[in-house]
């Protein structure tokens, strides 16, 4: 009897090898699509089931024939045909309802056996390096959240610190019935940014800092609020030792020296600034007439810059509007004494990100910040940069450390990029004994085109004495809109492409996330300018050719 016992469960254990069943939940991939995410991959002898959704704005129509759909192995480049769709996307027509969302299940060819990954192809589209087989991982933290009165949040976006997902891989989790869960799985404890994609999508949105780190984090998701004392999503609970840390930071930074609450007096200068905002109390006349010439003449790139030079350097503020403000430089230099004397003391993976984070934010502050960015980069270079050789945070910090010698007197930075025919080419051997402009731009950046387009009649005028364009464009997966983009605009010069931040230009150019950055480089090749203005450029040329 056990004979025979033994013999069947080996012929099950033979039979079941025969059909090679397996699921991969939320598999990892290298790229991804902002319309497009796969949420499973089903894998046996007879097919390949991919599983996910399409993602577009409330009433788009999506039409995509079954025949432009097809897998692509790694191992050799075969492609596997599409067999079916026998969910919801059995038609080629779709049209996106209120949840901004259409889910789709795809019935492809079986995979060979040694395909360890393939990639989704669509149109001109790609989903790349879908894992076929479970990600093992040093840290795995569960992150899981509800939704409290947002019906038509579909989706969570999960994006890597300072990461821009315009061009950049995120990670999409999906939002069933008010509720989403996710396994992050990550080698190395760093951060990542939770936010919700409708408000993404919509210009403005709030973000929760999470470590990557053994154990749950519990969130709640609200509706948007332009409050700055109400947040967005919050951590209800976790079990996980950095997340636990990093929320207890906080009562330890905003503590002031005599027990002072910061948090609370900072909610009530913002509610101050508010209000003497909404009153047209905040700023002076001389702004405020500025401001008034928008009816007249529109909102003008010009104008615009106008307008933030003044409020940023504090020259186009009210008496009561500087007032507010010199207090809240105070608290800012309290609140950062407390940071710097936090990261001094915790040297671990929370400290480090804390002087990043800050680091980072530094030329977005209108205040005083010398002796702040002293002390940051004095613990960078005696701490962290030994400790955290490798980590991610480093390579943020020696970018953003490089970028600030992006100036007026500093001398730019030199790379490589391929043209669009892939042939590369090196900034210094383009633009070496020429008056030159690196334009740093992207095909998704209205703004970064028009200013462009403003530099083409003066290099068609100044291209035979001495001056020159390069342009790069910041692109996502393929060059098609920045073809699109040259077709229409008509740039004359050589334009290069930096896909999916390969070279990592943008960091090393201080643009940071931002689409683009115009840069004003001598012949000796200082830099004269950032972020000229046309009429400023011309004036140079005039002026030294």
């Amino acid at each position: 009897m056990r004979k025979i016992l033994l013999f069947t469960a080996v012929l099950l254990m033979v039979l079941a090898g025969c059909d090679r069943q397996r699921t991969v939940e939320f598999p990892v991939s290298d790229t991804v699509i902002e319309w497009m995410s796969v949420y499973k991959v089903s894998l046996s002898d007879t097919a390949t089931v991919v599983e996910g959704n399409f993602y577009g704005w409330p009433g788009d129509e999506i039409r995509i024939p079954a025949s432009e759909f097809r897998l692509r192995g790694a191992s050799d480049g075969a492609e596997y045909k599409l067999c079916g769709t026998p969910a919801a996307a059995d038609t080629v027509y779709a049209r996106i309802p209120d949840n901004w969302t259409v889910p789709f299940s795809l019935v492809f060819e079986p995979l060979k056996e040694e395909e360890t990954s393939f990639d989704l192809l669509c149109r001109n589209d790609a989903v790349k390096g879908i894992a076929t087989k479970e990600r093992k991982s040093r840290y795995v933290t569960v992150i899981e959240g509800i939704l409290v009165d947002r019906p038509n949040t579909s989706r969570i976006i999960l994006n890597p610190y300072d990461s821009d997902p315009r061009v950049n891989p995120f990670i999409s989790i999906p939002v069933e019935d008010g509720k989403f869960r996710y396994e992050l799985k990550s080698d190395v404890r760093t951060v990542y940014e939770l936010l919700c994609w409708d408000d993404y999508c919509h210009g403005a949105w709030y973000s929760q800092n999470i470590f990557s780190d053994n154990g749950k984090v519990s969130l709640t998701v609200r509706p948007q609020s332009f409050d700055s004392t109400v947040r967005e999503i919050t951590v209800d609970e976790t079990t996980t030792v950095l997340n636990g840390k990093y929320l207890e930071s906080g009562d330890v930074i905003y503590t002031g020296s005599n027990g002072t609450d910061l948090r609370a007096l900072q909610d009530r200068l913002s509610a101050e600034l508010d209000s003497l905002y909404d009153n047209d109390l905040y700023f002076n006349e001389e702004y405020m007439a500025l401001e008034d010439s928008v009816e007249t003449f529109g909102y003008t790139d010009d104008l615009m810059n106008r307008l933030f030079k003044m409020s940023f350097s504090g020259e186009g503020l009210s008496e009561a509007g500087h007032a507010n403000r010199d207090r809240q430089a105070d608290l800012y230099s309290e609140i950062q004494e407390n940071t710097i004397r936090y990261c001094e003391e915790n040297t671990d993976e929370v400290g480090y990100f804390l002087m990043v984070d800050n680091y980072l934010r530094l030329e977005y502050i209108p205040y005083p910040t010398d002796s702040v960015r002293t002390a940051y980069r004095n613990l960078f270079e005696a701490v962290y940069a030994k400790e955290y050789a490798d980590h991610p945070f480093t390579e943020k910090m020696y970018h953003a450390i490089a970028a600030e010698d992006i100036r007026p007197g500093g001398h730019y930075t030199d790379f490589s990029a391929p043209d669009l025919s892939g042939k590369m080419h090196t900034l210094s051997d383009e633009i070496s004994g020429k008056v030159a402009v690196i334009d740093l731009w992207a095909s998704w950046c209205g703004p970064c085109r028009r200013h462009s387009m403003a530099l083409i009649p003066i290099y068609e005028e100044y291209k035979d004495k001495g001056f020159t364009v390069v342009g790069v464009a910041r692109e996502n997966n393929n060059t098609d809109a920045m073809k699109a983009a040259l077709e229409k605009d008509g740039y004359p010069w050589l334009n290069l492409v930096e896909l999916n931040d390969a070279g990592r230009i943008w960091p090393k150019y201080g643009a940071g996330n931002g689409g683009g950055r115009i840069i004003l480089v001598a012949a000796d090749g200082t830099i004269v300018a950032v972020d000229p203005t046309d009429e400023e450029i011309l004036s140079y040329l005039q002026r030294t050719l």
